[in-house]
């Protein structure tokens, strides 16, 4: 399944669907329980997160964010970049980094030809542009390790931890070691991008007005009344994931979940009026609701039946045995060579193949080695999202890399240099904030 994930000789999502065929085939199994892990929890938390993105995206509310925070940040060509990064990584919590990356590329484009319209000069221009379109791809992807609902990684290890130590991985404990990762990355890849690997000069003459961004974003007038419902929506979710541990204490209330949450928060879509007199009469409908990526939800459940497969023939435990001679590696040096280990083969397959790969096998190797098998795992997931070297690697560098502005050896250059970053953070991550995650 692992090559299959990496050359794609079919989707991935019938791939996915690869243990349902041959488990029962090899005799590791029914079919029943090679099936039962496609409805974990986790994969319906992701389809309440897939639901609420695209109603978000349906009604434009991601466009509004997008203008604030290009516009609070100022519009000389580093603060733009800045703006631009900024504007992303927000977005990229709860919607798709390809969606958020989608979503901002014109508006990138069309700064940078409003910047050459203004005749700006070609030493200004040139690393302008593209630290701009690799700070938009870099600050999607980096951000996405934010949340669980923001890459299906992160719902992914949920998903395991659940499914096979018995740990529930809460919306507001990921968080509470993703995000601070996130702050402290953000602003050094702005900083090795604009300062280190694409120099862009200090004082510059040119500027946009805030006329333009309203322009290139494509906003007019005021917030809509779908707009507002939206985000009332939305930020409820927040508020109820936010809280959800204090909300168990209710009775009645002990066994809501992140899962629960979003679900309802999703149906909640289909039924509150829009206000819209276009037409649309609730602010979610199924025939949109169908445009949301299923094989990824498909790929949630494939990846942790290969866990559990795994671990049902023996596998995970012939391995464990056979690198057992780790044990005597220092942590932060295991964490360096697993980190750098996942950040080459990230680049070749997808986040979410690679961690659905590499977690049984990750997970095997640290409970014979006496490592911490949660902080393992965490590690795993946040190096899956720094993809930064090659167009092909992930959605979001490919996109940056067919507007013509960005060369394979300009993505390389800079992807070598974000990756020694990513090595250093993450592994600092995983030894200082990861041990907060819970314990079976």
């Amino acid at each position: 399944m692992a090559v299959w994930w990496t050359t794609e000789p079919v989707p991935i999502g019938i791939t996915s669907l690869m243990p349902v065929i041959v488990m029962p085939l090899l005799g590791i199994g029914d079919i029943g329980t090679a099936a039962a892990p496609y409805a974990n929890p986790v994969v319906f938390l992701f389809f309440g997160g897939f639901l609420l993105a695209a109603a978000v995206e349906k009604w434009g509310l991601h466009r509004r964010l997008a203008y604030a925070a290009v516009r609070a940040l100022g519009t000389g060509p580093r603060r733009l970049v800045l703006g631009v990064m900024t504007a992303s990584g927000l977005l990229s919590m709860w919607i798709s980094n390809t969606a958020t990356v989608v979503l901002l590329l014109p508006v990138a484009v069309s700064i940078i030809t409003a910047l050459e319209d203004a005749h700006s000069p070609e030493e200004v221009l040139r690393p302008f542009a593209v630290s701009l379109l690799l700070g938009l791809a870099y600050s999607a992807s980096i951000a996405g390790m934010s949340t669980l609902i923001s890459s299906p990684p992160n719902a992914m290890l949920a998903g395991y931890l659940r499914e096979k130590h018995g740990i529930d991985l809460s919306f507001v404990a990921w968080s509470a070691v993703a995000l601070p990762l996130v702050i402290v990355f953000l602003p050094l890849t702005w900083l090795a991008l604009t300062r280190l690997v694409f120099p862009i000069p200090a004082t510059v003459p040119a500027r946009l007005k805030g006329e333009q961004l309203t322009k290139l974003l494509g906003l007019s007038g005021p917030m809509t009344s779908a707009e507002r419902r939206i985000l009332c929506v939305f930020l409820s979710a927040a508020l109820l994931w936010a809280t959800r541990p204090l909300l168990n204490q209710i009775p009645g209330l002990g066994g809501l979940s992140d899962p629960a949450i979003a679900l309802l928060c999703a149906l909640a879509l289909f039924l509150i009026p829009s206000g819209s007199t276009k037409g649309r009469r609730f602010l979610m409908s199924w025939q949109e609701a169908q445009n949301i990526p299923w094989q990824v939800l498909i790929l949630f459940g494939g990846g942790l039946s290969l866990a559990s497969a795994m671990e049902r023939s023996g596998l995970a435990s012939w391995i464990g045995a056979w690198l057992a001679g780790f044990g005597d590696v220092p942590t932060f040096l295991f964490l360096l060579i697993l980190i750098a280990t996942v950040l080459m083969l990230t680049e070749l397959a997808s986040n979410t193949a690679t961690v659905a790969t590499l977690l049984p096998i990750g997970t095997t190797i640290a409970a014979a080695t006496g490592h911490d098998i949660v902080s393992i795992s965490a590690a795993i997931t946040m190096a899956a999202s720094c993809t930064f070297m090659l167009p092909m690697a992930t959605p979001p560098n490919a996109l940056v890399f067919a507007t013509g502005h960005v060369t394979i050896a300009a993505m390389i250059r800079a992807g070598m240099v974000m990756n020694i970053i990513s090595i250093v953070l993450v592994s600092l991550a995983a030894l200082t904030l990861a041990p907060l995650l819970p314990r079976p």
